[in-house]
This record gives structure tokens, sequence and C-alpha cells, in this order.
């Protein structure tokens, strides 16, 4: 019952972060992608910052230290590499090559967490690379032609897997609750320096409100979701799941902006949700 609980809060997690998509497309048209991040983590590092102060007897420690930076180091550049991949690569290929962590993460953790994956994940991850690939309608033709932007991508993609695996290790031993303020702190020192390269920095009042949704709901809210689930499932289940934001995102741009569904991309898209299923029968405990 708990791995099911666990299974959907990454799913609510998810669904978090698929409906941000629309908001941070307008968010952008005032303030560049680097100030989105310093306000989005600026403003999750207020509860992060109580946080970490009620757990400072824990932070003696060097190795869980080094551990926890390592965390928040690869949370930032996984959306910063991924931030600056868009300039130079096609959406469609930053969505197709970003998904590629459902790869990476049990390889990961078979090497770090020596967790290799059980038959029925090995068939989730299958049917979800083939979803992806549909749902993101790439042309397969242009991943014979690599560029800066294909390469950025691909180490955002690392670096979430390597997210994803270094949570399931530390929250077995540390409150889930500092595992994320950590991520946050460390995301938010790391985009302040980036955020005033270009020296003006417009507020409005929308700026605001979304930042603030994007820094307390879609940054701490879920990433703790997140943190805390990986206590009862691992690192692979995880992946697999959060596969499920770009349905959620076409899902909302659908209703919200009216964008249509090609039929290919319908069936990527169911493909993953019956990889979803799988996961979730072979949980029943």
């Amino acid at each position: 019952m708990k791995k099911l609980l666990a299974i959907a809060q990454l799913i609510l997690a998810t669904l978090i972060w698929g409906s941000t998509f629309t908001l941070v497309k307008y968010t952008l048209r005032y303030i560049s992608e680097f100030q989105l991040l310093f306000l989005r983590f600026g403003f999750a590092s207020i509860i992060g910052i109580v946080v970490l102060l009620k757990n400072k007897v824990v932070l003696k420690n060097r190795k869980t230290l080094f551990l926890l930076s390592m965390l928040g180091i690869s949370l930032f550049i996984a959306y910063a590499f991924q931030t600056a991949g868009l300039k130079f690569t096609t959406p469609s290929k930053s969505a197709f090559i970003t998904g590629l962590y459902i790869v990476f993460t049990p390889i990961l953790s078979t090497i770090y967490l020596r967790e290799s994956p059980r038959n029925f994940e090995i068939v989730a991850l299958v049917l979800s690379f083939i979803g992806l690939l549909f749902l993101s309608q790439i042309d397969l033709r242009s991943l014979g032609s690599v560029n800066i932007g294909d390469i950025l991508t691909l180490f955002c993609a690392l670096s979430f897997a390597f997210q994803i695996v270094l949570t399931e290790k530390l929250v077995k031993d540390l409150p889930s609750l500092l595992v994320t303020s950590f991520q946050m702190i460390v995301s938010f020192v790391f985009s302040a320096p980036l955020a005033f390269l270009r020296g003006v920095f417009p507020l409005n009042t929308f700026v605001i409100l979304s930042t603030l949704f994007l820094g307390f709901v879609a940054s701490f809210f879920a990433i703790q979701t997140e943190s805390f689930a990986l206590k009862f499932i691992d690192s692979t289940e995880a992946s697999l799941i959060f596969i499920l934001e770009p349905v959620f995102t076409y899902l909302f741009s659908f209703f919200i902006l009216g964008e249509r569904l090609s039929l290919s991309g319908s069936f990527g898209a169911l493909l993953i949700i019956i990889s979803m299923i799988i996961i979730a029968i072979y949980n029943r405990e």
C-alpha cells in the first residue's frame, strides 16, 4: 500500500511539472531563463533555510554535506543545461533527449546502488521509450546530426538521472525535507550569478506570482514529494513515472492553448500510460 501511495504522489508531482510548461512559457516573455531559475529557487529556499536551521547537526558530517551538495548541483545542472540546450536544438529533440533519463537511471542505479532493474521494469522502460519516440514526434533522421544543444541536453538527462538515483540513496538515511531543502538552496546559489548577466531584472505582478507558484509548488512541494516517495520505491520506477510529464504537458496545452496532439503522439502517450499501469500492478502490496 505504501508503494502505491508513493506512485500516486509521484504522479501528482509529475502532473504539477507538466502544468508548468505554459506558465514558464509566458513568464519567459518578461525575464530570462536564469532569472526565472533564480526567483523560482529563491522562493523555494525560504522554506529550505528554515528546514536547514533545524537540521544543523546532520550537516556536520562531511560526507553527508558533500553528497547533498552534489545532489543540489545535479538538479541545477539539469535545469540550466536544458535551458541552454533549447537555444541550439529543436523542442522535439530536446524533449526526446531529456527523456533519455529513463535509460540512464537504471544504469546509474545498477552501478551506484547495486539495484538491477526487474523484468517488469524493463518491459515498462521499453514501452516508455517507444512512447517517448512517438510523443516527441521527432524526425529520427535529425538524430544523425548532433549539435552543441543536443550535447547540453544529454548532460541534462544524465543530471536528472543522477539526481533521482542520489535522492533515493540519501532519503534512506536523512529526512526527506532536508534533502529537498538542500537542493533548493544550492540551485538558488548557482543560479544567482547567471541571473544578473543581463543587468536588467524586470519584475511585475505576473512574474512574481508565477515564480511564487513555481518556487513553492512546482519546486519545493513537488521535489519534496519525489524525495518522500523514493523512500518506498526505487529510482528506476520513479524515472518511468516522471516520463508522464510530457503527457500532462500535452493535456494542459490541449485544454488551455487548444493545441492538438497528432495520432502518433496520442499512441505514444497511450504506451507511456500502459507502462505506468504495469508499474502500479506489480507494486500492489
